[in-house]
């Protein structure tokens, strides 16, 4: 209880004490803002409708390219490329697990985020306060929530729309929008499972497990292969049970499938919400700080800077952590450090070398992003649309640029902090030839793997398997002059950008600014993929690639940026 003393008026005054008093803050603050809606109701009606024209244009791209997508496959069903015996994996099963594998990546940026966070302004003013939280928080989870499930609708509608079209589903447009729906509940009870572990104190273990189911659904997947492969049976009854198989059940007109997840939604919502009070308001305030970073980089459009944002939140340093810094310090470095002694070390040269490979070594980030750079070509091969031309010429672009954005993790903090390499006695245009030539050493490996890997599932012949191995020796040296290029991209000009929108011609320099080193990087592999669809490969296809990668390895280790988004070209720093 709180204790009273004597107001001038002769009144009871409460006194804050312990116990939360009974005062709502967010009620004031909707007094003030719907004030506040009223006048801006106009504005706030044009907000909305440039956001649905947005989206609708969104939406009719990527059904176009869905649409395009299954049609294609339609039409080439017997023009597979890999050699019969592989395509072990059925659609079905291949789309269950890569759905899966797409919600426990939204159940990780979800954890990381919050889902239950307050900025810096509302826990300056709130948090302090001794009144009871859980009003305040719960109407902040149900505003994510809400955005939550529509994210989940949106991501949906596409790829419904698109094997409806493309005669893959039975759903119509109202299944259509079932299915979409069952999606954006599923989001919501991934984030509320993420707001109990958050209230729990249960945020890092709960992404430790996360990554867990990650790597169990991929070692699963190659579980099936084998099987498969060996014949003693499949774990197609294993994805057929699993939650990514919801949506498409739902669209195939299970009605019930979203009335059920609802329901769920709202028994969870209840049972959550005694436990908000719980959370501290440093975590509050922490994962408010991460959700604002991300924010401002996915409004500035800086892709670069939303990866930190994301990979940085709830990364703090634990106990343990600083237990092992600590023991490697009174060691004189960790293990890896006694790999690369500093006795190594004879010029300005070897000493960037040799701190570029340590951050290499040190970043698990990089192993994981070369590895699933490789996972995904690998995994379009095992299943039966991977046979088809396009889908595997697209998962090894986007395979290829999933491990060179990996490889570039050295070169892209290096790019970030221009003083360390002020001290460096090097020219701008030596440091990022040193930073390619790094980056090279794991994606030209990387590449001959891959191409070795993907020229014996096209039952590639000893000759052309020869050549593949050189292309994707190719490939991999101008992946890393395209992984220097994005990591040293310049910030968007956005008067420049502001001033081309009002003539209408702000979409090209934005779509440049977008494919700024990831162009470099899908011209590097054209000629390996080209290679996996010749039979046999041309012998000049390894000269056009040299060349290719020549002109490669120039620009992307270019100081000059002639790009409309980036101010009026030149050089850049």
């Amino acid at each position: 209880m709180p204790e009273l003393m004597a107001a001038p008026g002769g009144r009871p005054l409460a006194v804050p004490g312990n116990s939360p008093v009974d005062f709502d803050p967010w009620k004031r603050n909707r007094v003030a803002e719907r004030k506040v809606r009223r006048e801006n109701f106009w504005e706030r009606m044009g907000d909305a409708y440039i956001s649905l024209l947005a989206a609708a244009i969104a939406f009719a791209y990527a059904a176009g390219i869905a649409h395009a997508f299954s049609a294609s496959l339609r039409e080439d069903a017997q023009s597979g490329v890999v050699r019969s015996g592989i395509g072990v994996v059925p659609g079905e099963s291949a789309a269950s697990a890569l759905v899966l594998l797409g919600l426990l990546a939204a159940l990780s940026l979800i954890s990381r985020l919050g889902p239950v966070a307050v900025d810096r302004a509302q826990g300056f003013w709130w948090l302090s306060l001794p009144v009871d939280r859980t009003p305040f928080l719960s109407r902040l989870l149900r505003q994510r929530l809400v955005t939550t499930c529509l994210y989940g609708m949106l991501l949906w509608l596409p790829v419904g729309y698109g094997t409806v079209l493309g005669g893959l589903s039975h759903g119509s447009f109202a299944g259509v929008l079932l299915g979409a729906f069952s999606l954006g509940l599923l989001f919501v009870l991934l984030s509320l499972l993420a707001a109990l572990a958050q209230s729990r104190g249960w945020a890092r273990h709960f992404r430790a497990a996360v990554h867990a189911a990650y790597l169990a659904v991929v070692i699963a997947y190659g579980a099936d292969v084998l099987l498969r492969l060996t014949g003693t049976g499949s774990l197609a009854g294993f994805w057929a049970v699993l939650p990514s198989t919801i949506p498409a059940a739902a669209q195939d007109g299970a009605w019930w499938i979203p009335v059920f997840l609802l329901a769920l939604v709202v028994a969870v919502s209840k049972g959550l919400r005694r436990h908000l009070q719980r959370i501290p308001g440093r975590e509050l305030i922490s994962r408010g700080a991460a959700s604002a970073h991300a924010g401002a980089a996915l409004a500035l459009l800086d892709d670069k800077s939303l990866s930190a944002a994301i990979g940085q939140a709830g990364a703090g340093e634990t106990r343990r952590s600083l237990a092992c810094l600590e023991r490697m310090r009174l060691r004189g470095g960790g293990a890896f450090s006694r790999m690369l002694p500093v006795s190594l070390v004879r010029g300005p040269y070897s000493a960037l070398i040799r701190a570029e490979a340590l951050v290499l070594l040190r970043a698990p980030k990089v192993w994981r992003g070369m590895l699933a750079g490789w996972g995904i070509p690998a995994a379009g091969v095992f299943a039966v649309q991977g046979g088809q031309p396009l889908v595997l010429g697209t998962l090894v672009v986007v395979g290829s640029c999933v491990a060179a954005k990996a490889a570039s993790t050295a070169a892209a903090q290096a790019a970030d902090v221009p003083s360390l390499e002020s001290i460096i006695p090097l020219g701008r245009s030596a440091m990022r030839q040193t930073h390619a030539a790094v980056a090279a050493t794991l994606l030209v490996p990387w590449g001959i793997a891959l191409a070795g890997f993907l020229g014996w599932a096209v039952s590639a012949d000893a000759a052309s398997l020869g050549t593949l191995l050189v292309l994707g020796a190719l490939a991999g040296a101008g992946l890393a002059a395209g992984a220097v290029r994005l990591a040293y991209r310049p910030a968007l000009d956005w008067g420049s950008v502001m001033l081309l929108a009002a003539l209408g011609q702000a979409t090209g320099p934005m779509i440049q600014h977008f494919a700024y080193g990831y162009d470099v990087m899908v011209v590097a592999v054209v000629a390996l993929v080209a290679g996996l669809f010749l039979s046999p490969v041309p012998a000049l296809l390894p000269v056009v690639a040299s060349v290719v990668a020549a002109i490669a390895w120039g620009v992307g280790t270019s100081l000059s940026a002639n790009s409309k988004a980036h101010g009026h070209g030149g050089r850049v720093p």
